[in-house]
């Protein structure tokens, strides 16, 4: 989340291999800017595969997994992997119909599509895995505030000092897992409700 404040620096975040290569070719054919590229070295299986014939424009995401209530937004593979998961389980336990998005631009957002892509929704949710302040979920938050967009939006990430340990220790920890996920959705979704 601290390279979002450097001018001129597009930060990507692929999820997949297929988006690596999407990725390199805007880096080097599709931008006069510097570009930083964030890549995941473990292998982590994904639940959905994005099409062969995958580009990237820039500020826009790719629907992984349909749903109209909740929109889910994120970047990279665990991340997307946990939140695919958490929808399916929402789904499943809650009847809650959540669309999951791939946005691999951790600084760059085309408003015109994020509104359409949220329009009807119930309620945003971005999850980081790192800093929410400074992070996507904070860029997303600000576009509909500054666009009057009445849904609720809520950040999902780290919100202390990172602890250490495996992947699944860590993310467990800060509440990145998948039942980790599905509770932050699901309290917030609570909260909501009673407030309206």
């Amino acid at each position: 989340s601290a390279l979002s404040a450097i001018p001129n620096l597009v930060l990507i975040e692929p999820c997949a291999e297929i988006e690596v290569a999407a990725a390199l070719s805007f880096c080097l054919d599709g931008t006069d800017e510097s570009s930083y590229l964030r890549l995941v070295s473990l292998g982590w299986p994904l639940p959905f595969q994005l099409p062969s014939d995958h580009s990237l424009q820039l500020g826009i995401g790719t629907v992984v997994r349909p749903g109209h209530e909740v929109v889910l937004i994120g970047a990279g593979p665990w991340l997307l992997a946990n939140a695919f998961h958490a929808a399916e389980t929402l789904q499943r336990d809650h009847n809650v119909a959540v669309k999951v998005i791939d946005l691999p631009w951790l600084n760059r957002l085309d408003p015109d599509w994020l509104l359409d892509t949220i329009r009807g929704a119930r309620h945003v949710f971005t999850i980081d895995n790192h800093y929410v302040d400074g992070g996507q979920g904070q860029m997303i938050a600000s576009c509909v505030a500054e666009h009057a967009v009445s849904i609720p939006v809520t950040r999902i990430g780290v919100t202390e000092l990172p602890v250490c340990g495996t992947n699944e220790e860590v993310l467990a920890h800060h509440a990145l897992d998948v039942p980790g996920l599905v509770a932050s959705i699901t309290a917030a979704l609570a909260r909501v409700g009673k407030s309206s």
